[in-house]
């Protein structure tokens, strides 16, 4: 289970360090770490607690300004550019379907997995301990967000249909469980239900949630119904459109020529010859 380490080219300008672990599993899980993690730390969890029950590719990119990826400080707009760059490498580059790709945001990695699940198409959504912006991490109570807000995924949130799950503890210290919470109030599919963990707080959430990979893989499965209903959809839709409407079949047929003569009128026919 070793990963491909790749540089990809951010849509920044910057060089953006990329582990990508291929199970050749249906889905591919985008990892988007929190502020206190890299992706090596994200790469020990995934192979020694997360990629052990779930079966799932899995991607992890490092923040610009992180780790080894170029630059000094980390900024909004190029946390957005480097997830995007992921996307894209994996639909247009090794073609992956945008319906097998799910998005796992932890923390402020909630910020860029909401940003790429408004803009693009993806098969479902995980956030662990998000947040609805970054000031309303101080002020929780904020009613509006503030066009200097960063983050707004409260706002975002609204604007895509896929599945969501939402994981959050409720004793977390840094990320209140109130950011949990209304996050779901704003979840457009509300087909799986969030999990807010007794005793959690911001970093311990699999400590305390024994049955963490258990809802993970329920969630999966969710979505697989949710991609395989959408397409049954889809296709029906298709169909619909392609059939001839009647008047597509009216202008394909001269109504002016009977297309058979009734027989009581052949006879009267003969009769006068």
């Amino acid at each position: 289970m070793n990963p491909d380490h790749l540089y990809l080219h951010s849509k920044s300008g910057t060089k953006l360090q990329v582990l990508f672990i291929n199970r050749n599993a249906k889905y591919t899980m985008i990892f988007s770490h929190g502020n206190a993690e890299d992706i090596y730390l994200v790469q020990s969890w995934l192979q020694s607690y997360f990629l052990k029950h779930v079966n799932v590719n899995a991607v992890v990119y490092e923040y610009t300004g992180f780790g080894e990826a170029n630059g000094n400080i980390p900024k909004e707009q190029s946390l957005y550019d480097d997830i995007e760059t992921v996307y894209l490498y994996l639909t247009e580059i090794i073609n992956i379907p945008a319906d097998q790709i799910i998005l796992f945001g932890r923390s402020i990695g909630s910020g860029p997995s909401c940003f790429l699940a408004e803009k693009y198409h993806v098969a479902g959504v995980m956030l662990h301990a998000p947040l609805m912006s970054a000031l309303r991490v101080v002020f929780s109570n904020l009613r509006w967000t503030l066009w200097f807000d960063k983050f707004p995924n409260i706002d975002r949130i609204k604007n895509f249909d896929c599945p969501v799950y939402i994981v959050h503890g409720q004793r977390d210290e840094i990320v209140h469980i109130s950011h949990g919470h209304r996050l779901w109030e704003n979840t457009v599919n509300k087909g799986f239900e969030p999990y807010f963990v007794e005793l959690a707080g911001h970093n311990n959430i699999e400590k305390y949630a024994k049955d963490y990979l258990q809802r993970v893989r329920k969630f999966i499965e969710h979505i697989d119904e949710w991609v395989e209903e959408k397409n049954r959809i889809q296709t029906t839709e298709s169909l619909d459109n392609d059939r001839p409407s009647i008047m597509q079949m009216d202008d394909q047929i001269d109504l002016r020529v009977p297309l058979y003569q009734p027989p009581e009128i052949e006879k009267a026919n003969n009769n006068q010859e």
